[in-house]
């Protein structure tokens, strides 16, 4: 049988005096620091190119949406919150969509549909705010998602950017 001796505690020890102290000195100190606090809705988040949002349409500057209705989008979502219906057309591009939502209570932001999409026509925007009165207006139809292409290039050209890194360094070995 081994014996553990054991420390004979003092009073302050015993009372947690330099735990206590030892706690009060770091509140104390972060009560000084400047605070990281963002007064949202006042001050907007900082948003970049890198920014992954609520995904959009792009729409050409001749006001045509730039989605053929191929379903590449809606397959590759994990969350199932696309849905697409194409139609023919009379214009060269043969199909669009007739009705194209995005359920937003279900999108979980993951950029799958945009990496997806064969004709770049799906984009994440900068787009964070995410809130209204009722489930409904939360379902994005065709006219809540278009934006003009101008308005995604910053995403447009990053994603290109990324994309191009490894076109150069594959094309290289």
């Amino acid at each position: 049988m081994v014996i553990v001796k054991r420390k004979e505690l003092t009073l302050a020890e015993r009372l947690y005096l330099p735990e206590i102290l030892r706690g009060l000195s770091i509140t104390l100190r972060k009560m000084f620091v400047k605070r990281a606090t963002r007064q949202y809705p006042e001050e907007p988040l900082v948003t970049t190119e890198v920014t992954r949002g609520q995904p959009r349409l792009a729409v050409n500057t001749d006001g045509t949406v730039r989605c053929v209705s191929c379903g590449m989008c809606e397959a590759a979502c994990p969350a199932y919150a696309i849905t697409i219906d194409g139609h023919e057309t009379e214009r060269p591009i043969e199909r669009e969509p007739e009705r194209f939502e995005i359920d937003m209570l279900r999108c979980i932001l993951c950029g799958f549909c945009e990496e997806a999409c064969p004709k770049e026509a799906i984009w994440m925007s900068d787009e964070l705010e995410l809130a209204d009165y009722t489930r409904g207006a939360l379902v994005y139809d065709l006219e809540k998602l278009k934006r003009p292409v101008s308005a995604l290039q910053p995403r447009i050209d990053y994603i290109k950017k990324i994309n191009d890194r490894w076109r150069t360094s594959s094309s290289t070995s």
